[in-house]
């Protein structure tokens, strides 16, 4: 019943809501957060832009929306609150570089297997040796048609 009369308090200041009088105004402080008259007001935060814990880079953003001034919230996850003592210290935060992770325009650097000799690797090799035999026989094989044919061909009589 208290919190629907404090919900309700806004729409009905200075009127009577069972044995409450609600007043209007007060001087905003809250949770023992008092204003010293000689201090200036504080001067709202600047919330720097960071990557949060998805990679997605958030911008930079104002903390200037009445009483919410302060930049809150973790180093992954930041928003304005009114508290000077929930403030969030931005210089702690190390998320303002891209993440290693999300690194994905090059490929990792590879770490060479010491087992593994590359001139101890005869399979390449014999792959060529293979191939260079098969066409070689091609080779002879074309030419062997060649000269069969021109061999066999009627000999033509030159005429003057």
């Amino acid at each position: 019943d208290l919190l629907t009369l404090v919900c309700r308090a806004q729409e009905k200041a200075g009127q009577q809501l069972g044995s409450f009088v609600v007043l209007s105004g007060g001087n905003h402080s809250s949770l023992g957060e008092q204003l010293d008259p000689s201090e200036p007001p504080p001067t709202p935060d600047f919330c720097r832009g960071y990557f949060d814990v998805m990679g997605q880079w958030d911008p930079p953003f104002n903390c200037s929306s009445g009483e919410f001034i302060f930049c809150c919230g973790t180093c992954g996850f930041r928003f304005c609150c009114k508290f000077k003592k929930t403030r969030l210290d931005q210089s702690t935060c190390t998320n303002y570089e891209t993440p290693l992770w999300m690194n994905t325009g090059k490929p990792p650097s590879r770490i060479d297997d010491p087992l593994h000799d590359p001139t101890r690797d005869k399979t390449n090799l014999i792959v060529y040796i293979i191939c260079g035999v098969v066409a070689v026989m091609v080779l002879v094989g074309i030419f062997t048609k060649l000269g069969l044919e021109k061999a066999h061909r009627p000999q033509r009589e030159h005429m003057s």
